[in-house]
């Protein structure tokens, strides 16, 4: 997710305007409005800048300042409002044009900043606002090459400038640059950034590119700032390396404290109509290609359409795929394009909507709206299947998981309340297509030999993994190991380190990025799937066995660790999860040495897979609709979210 370090809010304008003259009484509520202001009281500065526009409405430092204290309120689209009408009055000032871009941008309107911004000289800009403010918007609209110009343009105007540095490492993290993310946020961190949230992006940036001598050394630098208690780690990337679950609580209620502990949330939902269908809001951004908009499609179609109303609330950008198309389409009328919208806009429609469950598939992960939760527009509130682990953030009641996943004995290290689902967590789509099987040759794979894969993206690849997969390539005479090429720069470290461990380069064979029923097809040519740890294979485990290859796991301790051990076990794989790491070794060593039993896996695998749980969408759609039928029961009873154990046997 984007590294967020004290992102510039727009700063209070306090030097007079040019005009010569003006209204006496006007000047001094806004001169009153700014005392209030520095003493943290904004309602009543608030009012003072509206009683000074009133009395003179051509008062641009007056409209700037309203701006200013309705965003430290919270009124996002009035402070919109109030910076355009002082760009209407003074276009031709950097600080004005600065303010209102800032407003824009916390409104989540990008399109009209990269607008307003473009349409000034912003060579002739001396400050560093115009241009970060410019980056950040293009940023959010995926336009990353145009984004880095204008973040290298802040830079040139102030060298120092230590948000642009760590916004320029978010872009080239978006960019698969890692190598150059990291020494972005490394430059950020001597010029005085917070020590704890870059080290917990650079130890990212660090396993993306599988440099695991910098990783060593900037994970130990974040283990003895965690231990000192100093500073807030980027909760999803906590998730990613090792962590305890309690860290991980903590890194998320710290994220979420710092900002929305100031939040005020809507009054009170009213009265809901009884017998009334149940009303569901899925909120999220990745509406696209993207793993969660595969997962979800068949449980938005599936959906009892005569006990439950579906809200979909997408915020991110439309990619034109078909399967964002498939979703928009299921939703149909409950389908709400928010990409433009203001948290506080889109918590009044979700509130107008009269949501009885809202569902946050965003968590901490990149294009997070904690914001609209935090103002607890939904009666209910869940974290479902985007973010792997606990929110740590007061605003979400449950959080759906399963026994595996999320086992009871682990509540205390969970803010929400664990609500089970019988099976897996995880759904599934039974309509995912796979494409023409490719032959070996076509995908660089050698004629004979075993196939071991792992699909996980590269950060998943730790050295101590890496190890065993080495040991199994040298016991296992004319095998392979088949990855996915998530990035340029990883595969030569993987490669060196392969070498490093006895390994020929031609032994690990590279997979490029392909469309989903293209990767399913080529996937069918792996003989036996390996997991990763501490991070599993999420949904990458359920792509291994929907194409028919059987997958080694061990469980972790944490909710991400434990992902492809659920996957498996709802697949009536079970038995091929190993009990440590030695055991997960030894069980692929004997599976690849022992042809008759892999093949008898496989057989059974493909048996069942359209009959077990992990693929039964109506099942599956029908247990957590259940579950949210318990969820609304004890909101109707008064009573508060407690634990909701899986009500089935497994």
């Amino acid at each position: 997710m984007q590294t967020t370090l004290a992102q510039p809010q727009p700063t209070a304008a306090r030097r007079g305007a040019a005009a010569a003259r003006r209204h006496p009484a006007a000047e001094a509520d806004c001169r009153r409005g700014i005392e209030l202001g520095r003493q943290g009281d904004w309602v009543r500065a608030a009012r003072r800048f509206e009683r000074a526009v009133a009395r003179d409405p051509d008062h641009a430092v007056a409209w700037l300042n309203l701006a200013d204290a309705r965003i430290k309120l919270g009124r996002i689209d009035s402070a919109v409002d109030a910076a355009r009408r002082a760009v209407a009055i003074d276009p031709g000032s950097e600080l004005t044009v600065s303010i209102a871009a800032h407003c824009l941008l916390a409104a989540n309107r990008h399109e009209e900043t990269v607008e307003l911004l473009q349409g000034v000289d912003l060579e002739r800009a001396r400050g560093t606002s115009a241009h970060f403010a410019l980056g950040n918007a293009l940023t959010a609209l995926h336009r990353h090459r145009e984004a880095i110009a204008a973040y290298l343009a802040a830079i040139r105007r102030k060298p120092d400038f230590m948000p642009a540095h760590a916004h320029l490492g978010n872009v080239f993290e978006r960019a698969k640059m890692h190598v150059e993310a990291r020494e972005c946020f490394q430059t950020a961190l001597a010029l005085g950034g917070d020590r704890t949230t870059l080290l917990s992006a650079m130890t990212y940036q660090s396993q993306h590119a599988c440099r695991w001598d910098l990783f060593a050394q900037d994970h130990a630098q974040l283990q003895a700032q965690l231990a000192a208690g100093a500073g807030q780690p980027v909760p999803f990337h906590l998730l990613t390396m090792p962590s305890t679950r309690a860290q991980q609580r903590a890194a998320g209620h710290a994220y979420w404290a710092e900002r929305c502990a100031a939040v005020a949330p809507l009054p009170p939902a009213p009265p809901r109509p009884a017998g009334r269908p149940i009303r569901v809001g899925y909120v999220t951004s990745d509406l696209f290609r993207h793993a969660t908009a595969y997962l979800i499609a068949d449980l938005i179609e599936t959906h009892d359409r005569g006990h439950f109303e579906v809200y979909v609330y997408s915020y991110g950008h439309d990619d034109g795929s078909s399967i964002r198309r498939r979703i928009i389409d299921a939703a149909g009328a409950g389908y709400v394009e928010a990409r433009d919208l203001s948290d506080g806009a889109l918590a009044e429609r979700v509130r107008c909507d009269d949501i009885d469950i809202l569902v946050d598939l965003k968590g901490y992960t990149l294009g997070t709206r904690i914001g609209l939760f935090a103002l607890r527009p939904g009666r209910i509130q869940v974290n479902y299947l985007g973010y792997p682990g606990t929110l740590g953030a007061p605003c979400y009641d449950y959080i759906v998981g399963d026994r595996i996943v999320t086992p009871l004995e682990h509540q205390d290290d969970y803010s929400e309340r664990i609500a089970q689902m019988p099976h897996c967590y995880q759904p599934n789509d039974r309509r995912r297509p796979i494409g023409a099987r490719p032959t070996r040759a076509q995908c660089g794979l050698p004629e004979r030999g075993f196939v071991f894969c792992s699909f996980n993206t590269c950060y998943k690849i730790t050295a101590a993994v890496f190890d065993r997969w080495c040991r199994l390539l040298r016991q296992v005479e004319g095998s392979v190991l088949w990855l996915y090429e998530a990035n340029d720069q990883a595969r030569p470290n993987l490669l060196r380190e392969a070498q490093v461990r006895g390994i020929a380069p031609e032994r690990l064979v590279w997979a490029p990025h392909v469309d989903l029923p293209e990767h399913l097809a080529r996937l069918q040519l792996a003989d036996l799937a390996l997991d990763t740890l501490p991070v599993n294979a999420h949904t990458t485990a359920s792509d291994a066995l929907w194409a028919g290859v059987p997958m080694v796991s061990t469980p972790g301790e944490s909710f991400v660790s434990r992902v492809a051990a659920s996957v498996l076990r709802a697949g009536g794989m079970a038995e091929l999860v190993a009990a440590d790491g030695d055991g997960y070794e030894r069980l692929a060593l004997e599976l690849a040495r022992d042809p008759v039993r892999l093949q008898a896996v496989r057989e059974r695998l493909a048996g069942q897979r359209d009959i077990c749980p992990l693929f039964d969408c109506a099942v599956y759609t029908r247990d957590l609709e259940a579950l949210y039928r318990r969820m609304l029961e004890a909101w109707l009873q008064g009573a508060p979210p407690r634990p909701l154990a899986a009500c089935e046997a497994p």
